[in-house]
C-alpha cells in the first residue's frame, strides 16, 4: 500500500504540481515544464514504445524493422529481460548464434527473478540447438520447465523430442503439452506430427484439421508441410499438393525446421504422381 501510495506521488501527484506552479510563476515557464516532463517521461517510458514498434513490425513480417527496434529498446539502461529476450530470439531467427547466446548468458547471471533466467535459459537452448548439440538443449529445456512453464517451452520440447527420434517419450510429453494449452499451434503441430510418424494417421488428421481450421490461422510453414505429408501418405494428393503450396507463402527462418527447397521438392514430386 505505501508503495502504491509512493508511485501515484511520483507519477501524477508531483508533475501536476510542477505544472501549476510553473503556470502560476510564468505562462512560458509552464509550456517550458510541459516540455522537460515530456522528455522526461519519453525517456523513461521509450524502452516500451521502442518494443512496441518492433512487436508491430515482426507482426507485419518486417524483420528487419523489428530487429531495428528491438536493439533501440535493448539499448537503454537497464533494459528489462523481456526485451532482451525478444531481441535475441528476433536475432536467432535471422541465424545469429554469438550475440543471442551471450545476451542470454549474462541474463542468467544476473540479480533477476527465477522465472526471467528461465526464459532467458529456454533461448539459450534454442541457441545450442542450432549449433548442433539437441542432446544438451534437451537437458537445458528439462530443467527449464521443471521451474517455468508455458506454451512456448512447450513446444520447443516437444519438437525436440521428435528430433531426438524418441517417439514414445515424444508421444507422451506432447500430450502432456496438448493438456497444458490445446489450442497453441506448434504444440498441436507436435503431437499431429508425433502421431503421423507413429503411424497414427487418423489421430494426427483430426489435430491437423483442428489446427488449420483455426478462426486464426497459423503462420509458419511447418503446419502446412506435415499436413501434407500426413495427406499425402493417406493418397489425398491434391489436398496434399494444396497445403505444400500454403507452405510455401510463409518465410522460413533460422529457426524454422524445414526449407524452402524441401517445400518446391515435394510439391514437384506430387505434381509429377498427379500428372
Amino acid at each position: 500500500m505505501k508503495n502504491l501510495l509512493v508511485g501515484i506521488i511520483t507519477k501524477f501527484i508531483l508533475p501536476l504540481l510542477v505544472l501549476y506552479f510553473a503556470f502560476r510563476t510564468n505562462i512560458l515557464l509552464g509550456f517550458a515544464a510541459i516540455i522537460a516532463l515530456a522528455a522526461y517521461f519519453f525517456t523513461k517510458r521509450k524502452e516500451g514504445l521502442y518494443g512496441t514498434v518492433g512487436k508491430y513490425h515482426y507482426s507485419k513480417g518486417n524483420m528487419e524493422n523489428a530487429i531495428k527496434w528491438y536493439e533501440k529498446a535493448a539499448s537503454v539502461e537497464f533494459p528489462s529481460t523481456n526485451t532482451l529476450v525478444s531481441y535475441g530470439y528476433l536475432l536467432l531467427k535471422t541465424g545469429e548464434t554469438e550475440k543471442p547466446a551471450k545476451m542470454m548468458d549474462r541474463l542468467m547471471n544476473r540479480s533477476i527473478p527465477e522465472n526471467e533466467k528461465m526464459l532467458a535459459k529456454s533461448i539459450k537452448a534454442l541457441v545450442t540447438w542450432k549449433k548442433g548439440n539437441l542432446d544438451e538443449a534437451i537437458e537445458m529445456l528439462e530443467d527449464v520447465i521443471t521451474k517455468f512453464e508455458t506454451s512456448n517451452i512447450y513446444g520447443s520440447l516437444g519438437y525436440m523430442y521428435i528430433l531426438k527420434g524418441d517417439m514414445d517419450k515424444a508421444l507422451e510429453f506432447n500430450l502432456k503439452a496438448y493438456g497444458y494449452n490445446d489450442d497453441h499451434d506448434v504444440i498441436l503441430d507436435n503431437l499431429g506430427q508425433t502421431y503421423y510418424l507413429m503411424g497414427y494417421l487418423e489421430k494426427a488428421k483430426d489435430i491437423y484439421e483442428k489446427l488449420i481450421n483455426k478462426k486464426i490461422k497459423p503462420t509458419f510453414p511447418e503446419v502446412y508441410y506435415n499436413y501434407g505429408l500426413l495427406l499425402h501418405k493417406m493418397d489425398e494428393k491434391e489436398d496434399a499438393l494444396e497445403n505444400f503450396n500454403k507452405a510455401l507463402n510463409y518465410k522460413t527462418t533460422f529457426l524454422s525446421t524445414i526449407s524452402k527447397e524441401e517445400i518446391i521438392n515435394r510439391i514437384n514430386e506430387i505434381k509429377g504422381e498427379i500428372a
